[in-house]
């Protein structure tokens, strides 16, 4: 079989049967579902505490998709709030931020290229900026 033929097979994940991976910001963590090492786009779902989110404003390096499958997800300066069934759309470059999880939240998030232009100081290596 060809490389070609290779990337063109069907994948299907059973989410529930991949463990979540913690990051190093506290209460947060993710299933990656799917990544281009060449674009470093990605498919993710990322889950928050209750009481967790992202402690700073800070931009991304490319689009942001985030689909609210559950909970109460809330961007606190402007009010935004992701609740289940809600689309995000935050273009390359916007400063947004900080994030709290009101409610335990799971999103769907993707990015189609890489996450952040340097890596933010919420973390603390370069694996939990990908």
């Amino acid at each position: 079989m060809s490389a070609f033929d290779e990337r063109m097979r069907e994948v299907l994940l059973q989410t529930d049967d991949l463990e979540w991976a913690e990051k190093s910001l506290a209460g947060l963590s993710h299933k990656m579902l799917w990544r281009d090492e060449e674009t470093e786009a990605s498919i993710a779902l990322v889950r928050f505490d209750k009481g967790s989110g992202i402690p700073s404003a800070h931009q991304h390096a490319s689009n942001q998709f985030m689909f609210c499958l559950s909970g109460r997800y809330v961007y606190l300066p402007t009010g935004t709030t992701l609740t289940k069934g809600s689309f995000y759309w935050n273009p390359k470059g916007v400063e947004h931020g900080p994030t709290l999880a009101e409610e335990a939240s799971v999103l769907l998030e993707i990015y189609d290229g890489p996450h952040y232009p340097e890596r933010p100081s919420f973390y603390d290596n370069d694996e939990d900026a990908r």
